[in-house]
């Protein structure tokens, strides 16, 4: 992995660390995602500052550069961010309705009376 790319993931890494806790300090994000965004970043400062686990697991894997398996894990971790983001916007989906069919069956009772 060149230093130009540890370099750029290393600040990438830790920028998003702050401002994921910043977001925190201020309540404006749940902890869930918010484990996963400091985990995710820790993970790719661990892969900056020591590059040749990346080029063990690209070798093991059979990847030709570790440019190439550290962008795929980013793209593979990422996924199923938005796979996990896509089930809670269906419960919530799901709950919204649930509420408004209970509120309009409330109204209607009233009215009826």
């Amino acid at each position: 992995m060149s230093i130009a790319l540890r370099v750029m993931l290393f600040v990438a890494s830790v920028l998003t660390c702050a401002y994921i806790a910043r977001k925190l300090k201020k309540s404006q994000i749940q902890v869930m995602d918010t484990v996963f965004w400091i985990g995710l970043s820790v993970i790719f400062i661990v892969l900056s500052i020591f590059p040749d686990i990346a080029g063990f697991l690209a070798s093991l894997m059979g990847f030709q550069a570790p440019v190439n398996f550290v962008f795929l894990l980013m793209i593979f971790l990422l996924l199923i961010r938005c796979f996990l983001l896509s089930i809670r916007v269906s419960q919530l989906e799901d709950r919204l309705r649930n509420l408004v069919e209970e509120l309009a069956i409330r109204e209607k009772g009233k009215t009826g009376q």
